[in-house]
């Protein structure tokens, strides 16, 4: 089902539905960071608020927030012309860590016209807004954020690179809150991962790897221990010593203390 399908973007609209439920249907003081490829999940979000407001449901409609890298940004390029003079044009995509968002003609951008002309004037003030972030930058957050225990996808690390560029823009007032929308689970593109801790990104993607965030594997060889052996079963008691052994150095290397210590 593609991203013109009117059955995908009517299911799309269930983000709005949870989103606001989650939040106790109240919206204010929201920005939701959408990436932006094909233009159908972030105008199912503004139809699916647009309902809620409608009816009722919510009083106060959140920003939204287009997402789009510097090598496929045809939204951008539009929304950051001046009002009353802005002209579509597709754009030659180049190589992106946002496999999902490289696209240079958006089927839907016809109804992104459509969906922020009704959503700015429903809101009685500009809430559309979007943003172009580097290639660089998507990988980078990308990386910080599963370094914090989440699994996200290049298309959430460019969510997050989104969020940073809007605060330097000024798009985000003090006390807002911010949601960003991470469209597919890390393991759908792990290799993008792999590729920038191995800092094979430098050709067309344009992007070098941050020493600091590169993760690599630690050898731990605990001393004075007996070591598990290929095709051997340790006994009970080896077994107990060498845990303990890699426990200490592990804690050790990672500058963690003993709950005894």
């Amino acid at each position: 089902m593609n991203s013109k399908n009117p059955w995908r973007v009517l299911g799309q609209q269930s983000y709005a539905y949870e989103l606001a439920q989650q939040f106790d249907y109240e919206l204010g003081g929201l920005a939701l960071f959408v990436p932006v490829g094909n233009a159908g999940n972030i105008t199912a979000i503004m139809s699916g608020l647009l309902k809620m407001l409608r009816y009722g449901v919510i009083e106060s409609l959140p920003k939204i927030v287009a997402v789009q890298s510097e090598h496929a940004d045809p939204v951008f390029r539009y929304y950051s012309q001046a009002e009353g003079s802005r002209v579509y044009e597709p754009v030659t995509v180049r190589p992106s860590v946002a496999q999902a968002a490289m696209i240079g003609d958006p089927v839907s951008f016809p109804r992104v016209q459509k969906m922020v002309t009704e959503y700015d004037k429903a809101a009685g003030e500009p809430r559309f807004f979007a943003v172009q972030v580097r290639e660089q930058a998507i990988m980078d957050n990308m990386i910080l954020a599963n370094r914090s225990g989440l699994t996200i996808c290049t298309q959430g690390g460019e969510g997050l690179a989104g969020l940073r560029e809007a605060l330097k823009r000024g798009f985000l007032a003090p006390g807002e809150r911010a949601v960003i929308d991470s469209t597919a689970h890390a393991l759908k593109f792990a290799e993008f991962q792999s590729a920038y801790f191995d800092d094979r990104l430098t050709e067309g993607f344009e992007v070098q790897a941050r020493p600091e965030l590169v993760n690599r594997p630690m050898d731990i060889s605990p001393q004075g221990v007996p070591l598990p052996v290929a095709g051997q079963t340790q006994s009970p008691a080896d077994r107990a010593a060498y845990v303990a052994a890699a426990a200490r150095d592990i804690a050790q290397a990672l500058g963690l203390k003993s709950a005894h210590d």
